[in-house]
C-alpha cells in the first residue's frame, strides 16, 4: 500500500462503514468457530492497528505487518503486541494462536510461504479467517496503488488454501451490491486522477455510511449463516487439514 494511505486509514478504520462491518463479520466467525475462552489470535498485516484493538477484547491478540508506517500508527493507537515482520518469515513460535486473520493481505503477498507460516503458527485446532478482493474484472487503478497482485474467484482461493494444508469451513462473497459504484466511480477516479489516486474509503457523507452500515448488518446475517455467490470481497474460515 502506498505510504501516503496510512493516515487515511488510520482516521477511518474505526469509523467507515466497510471496516466496521469487516471487523463484525470476523468477531461473528471466531464466535462461531473458535468459542474457546480468551483465544490468542494474530493480524496478520495489521495496518493501523485497529483490529488488533477490537480483537483484544475477545481475546488476546497480536499484529504483524511489514510496514514501518504501520507500527507508527499501531504505537499511536498505545498498542504493545506488536512486530514488524512479513507473513513469510512470522517472528512467533509454532503453533502459538489459536485464530490467525489475513484481512485484504493475501492478494498482497506470496501465496505458498505465507500460508505455509500462517499453518505453522497456527495450533492444531486453530482457525484462518481470510478477505480478498474478489473478480479481476474488478481490477482498476485502486489495486494498483494498493499495490495488489491479484484478486480472487472463490476455485482460485480454494485452491491455493487446499495446495498449502487447509480446509475451508466457511466461504462466502460478500458486498454484491457494491459492484456497480465501484466500476463507475473508480473508472471517473481514474481519468480525474492520474498521480496520487484518493482513497476509496473517503467518507462523501455521514448519511450515506449510515445506509450502509445498515444494510452491511442485514448481509451479514445471511454471510454467517448461508452463501452469497457474487461480490466485490471475498471472505472464508479455514482450519488445518
Amino acid at each position: 500500500m502506498k505510504k501516503y494511505l496510512y493516515q487515511d486509514l488510520y482516521e477511518l478504520e474505526e469509523k467507515h462503514w466497510w471496516h466496521i462491518s469487516k471487523r463484525k463479520l470476523v468477531i461473528e466467525f471466531i464466535n462461531k468457530f473458535k468459542p474457546s475462552i480468551n483465544p490468542k489470535i494474530l493480524d496478520l498485516g495489521c495496518g493501523s492497528g485497529k483490529n488488533v484493538e477490537v480483537l483484544d477484547k475477545i481475546g488476546k491478540a497480536w499484529g504483524i505487518d511489514k510496514s514501518r508506517e504501520a507500527i507508527m500508527f499501531c504505537k499511536k493507537r498505545g498498542l504493545k503486541r506488536i512486530k514488524l515482520g512479513e507473513g513469510e518469515n512470522i517472528p512467533f513460535k509454532s503453533q502459538n494462536f489459536d485464530v490467525v486473520t489475513l484481512l485484504d493481505v493475501l492478494e498482497h503477498v506470496q501465496e505458498k510461504p505465507t500460508l505455509e507460516e500462517i499453518s505453522r503458527v497456527l495450533n492444531k485446532s486453530g482457525i484462518l479467517i481470510i478477505n480478498v478482493p474478489a473478480f479481476n474484472w474488478l481490477w482498476s487503478q485502486w489495486d494498483e496503488v494498493l499495490q495488489h497482485k491479484r484478486r480472487y474467484t472463490r476455485k482460485m482461493l480454494e485452491k491455493a488454501l487446499s495446495e498449502n494444508g487447509f480446509k475451508i469451513v466457511k466461504i462466502s462473497y460478500w458486498l454484491p451490491y457494491l459492484s456497480i459504484p465501484v466500476i463507475l466511480i473508480r473508472f471517473v477516479k481514474s481519468k480525474i486522477f492520474k498521480t496520487n489516486y484518493p482513497s476509496d474509503f473517503k467518507l462523501s457523507s455521514p448519511i450515506i455510511n449510515w445506509f450502509f452500515q445498515k444494510i452491511s448488518y442485514i448481509e451479514r446475517q445471511i454471510v454467517a449463516r448461508y452463501y452469497i455467490p457474487f461480490g466485490t470481497s471475498l471472505i472464508c474460515v479455514a482450519v488445518k487439514k
